[in-house]
């Protein structure tokens, strides 16, 4: 990105934000020893309006950037980390959700250590927008299907898998034979996990959410009509 463009993005903020210009600003100031060569190539190339979605974004988030923060090794990391994975991002949504994550792991204690912020991040930018739309759906069948305490957690997925299936291959224009490979390939995230066991009635291909789940979507608050 050539210093012409940098400073088109930096003048939406004005000097009152002396942070969020700082923040821009180390993009190109330390990029050639903090960024591997590659990323350099990919911010030069990048438009110029992923960076204003992700400081738009960012700027909404409840949290005091001080110099303190942004002067740490920690946040320096997460920082150029999330950046990097923002601008690869295709999807305008993905890049709010990256700004999300970061504040997120700044202003709430769901977060304790670097290694698991990373892990988090790099869930987030494995997934595809469409796989997470998935996942998003999913979360609400099953609100909507709380457990009890006499259910099997196992048979929860019967009262609403068929919807789920219909809405999910609608929406996202799946023809019916491909959503049962795109649900398996799924488990890789760690989100996600086939139901695996027998039981009267279960045919296969069905599954749930993980407990890993619940922190991301608290972090970056997708919501379903980002999805349509």
């Amino acid at each position: 990105m050539n210093a012409e463009t940098i400073e088109q993005v930096v003048s939406r903020y004005p000097a009152t934000s002396p942070i969020f210009r700082g923040l821009i600003q180390l993009l190109p100031c330390g990029i050639g020893s903090a960024i591997d060569v590659a990323v350099v190539t990919k911010l030069e190339n990048i438009h110029k309006d992923k960076l204003r979605e992700f400081f738009d974004e960012l700027g909404k988030g409840a949290v005091q950037l001080t110099p303190e923060i942004i002067e740490s090794e920690d946040f320096l990391h997460r920082y150029f980390s999330t950046v990097r994975a923002a601008l690869n991002s295709l999807r305008r949504e993905k890049i709010r959700y990256f700004a999300r994550l970061l504040t997120s792991s700044i202003t709430t204690s769901e977060i304790s250590t670097i290694d698991e912020y990373e892990e988090y991040l790099g869930i987030l930018d494995e997934l595809s927008f469409r796989e997470l739309g998935i996942v998003v759906v999913l979360s609400r069948y099953e609100k909507e299907n709380f457990l009890q305490d006499d259910t099997d957690p196992i048979q929860r997925p019967n009262r609403f898998w068929d919807q789920f299936f219909s809405e999910v291959c609608s929406r996202f224009s799946i023809p019916d034979g491909e959503l049962n490979g795109i649900l398996a390939r799924l488990n890789r995230t760690g989100l996600y996990r086939t139901i695996v066991g027998m039981y009267p009635g279960y045919t296969g291909g069905r599954g749930e959410l993980t407990p890993l789940y619940a922190k991301p979507e608290k972090m970056i608050r997708p919501e379903e009509g980002e999805f349509e």
